[in-house]
């Protein structure tokens, strides 16, 4: 799985596999991450967030 380009709070950059990507995500411990078109700023720009979605139907994306 390849890893992303991330951003964290205190300036330092790091590499981190999605799922890593997720919680840091979730736990605002990164300023930014890095997708194929460009920086993306969690908070500014969307993005997706599994754990606190409000759709209540299977997820089929998984399946």
């Amino acid at each position: 799985m390849r890893e992303v380009s991330v951003v964290y709070q205190n300036g330092m950059m790091g590499m981190v596999k999605p799922l890593v990507l997720q919680k840091l995500i979730e736990s605002d411990d990164i300023v930014k991450f890095q997708r194929t078109d460009g920086w993306v700023y969690p908070g500014i720009d969307p993005v997706r967030c599994l754990a606190n979605s409000a759709y209540q139907g299977v997820e089929r994306r998984f399946v």
